[in-house]
């Protein structure tokens, strides 16, 4: 009998340290799939971040280039222009102006035609003295060659389109054909449009006109040698913005 306890105890006490074991290999294989999992986490966070680098590192580049492809283009046409092989829009405005210049001066009207440059424009400025009789809105016939000489400008130059505004001075007029100065003022510039479209063949999608009225004065309408400055027809040359 106590030989045959002796023989149960001792298998009890077999199957707990074959137990024991059992649950020691489990937990070392529970651990092991927890570090190999940590290893993936951690390798999976230095990918991102490797992507992310080359991603900025990419875009950077490309601005880069970009940059520089402008800063080279811009130094080109610097020195394009430096050599006269192209032109700056500053030059392009004086050579049109010294042209209108050199033709107002050929036609001895300096007196009454003025020609300055502003913002990538050229004005000109007509008295109406010159271009018109009171309260009518028809051209001249001494102001045709004017036009003719503005419009083979305007033909030479096709990056620039036209406009060409009115304006009065504060005397109210009232007629059956004008019943203010507003309608005087675009009627001026409007005989001035189909003076141009009609005999001189400029192309009407270049030309706009605009009426003014007494709203723009370039002096104090106080004076009859004031408000004569004030009345006058201006054509502006505008470059076309590319």
């Amino acid at each position: 009998m106590l030989k045959s306890s002796r023989m149960r105890n001792r298998r009890v006490v077999s199957e707990k340290g074959n137990l024991s074991s059992y649950r020691s290999l489990i937990d070392k294989a529970d651990l092991g799939v927890d570090t190999d999992s940590n290893w993936m986490i951690t390798m999976s966070d230095v990918m991102s971040l490797l992507l992310i680098f080359f991603i900025m590192f990419f875009i950077m580049s490309r601005n880069t280039v970009k940059s520089e492809e402008i800063k080279t283009e811009e130094i080109v046409k610097t020195e394009m222009r430096g050599l006269g092989i192209l032109p700056d829009s500053d030059a392009i405005d004086r050579r049109i102006s010294d042209e209108l210049n050199m033709g107002i001066m050929n036609l001895a009207m300096g007196e009454h035609i003025t020609v300055s440059t502003t913002n990538s424009s050229v004005m000109i400025t007509m008295k109406e003295k010159v271009a018109f009789n009171p309260a009518e809105a028809d051209v001249l016939e001494v102001t045709e060659p004017v036009l003719e000489t503005i419009a083979g400008i305007i033909n030479r130059y096709p990056d620039f389109n036209v406009e060409i505004i009115g304006h009065t001075d504060n005397i109210p007029i009232k007629t059956s054909l004008y019943p203010s100065n507003w309608e005087l003022s675009v009627a001026r510039a409007t005989s001035v449009l189909k003076y141009f479209i009609n005999k001189q063949n400029i192309d009407p999608s270049r030309l706009s006109v605009r009426g003014n009225a007494d709203q723009k004065p370039v002096a104090p309408n106080d004076t009859p040698e004031n408000r004569a400055r004030n009345r006058r027809v201006e054509i502006k040359l505008k470059k076309i913005e590319a």
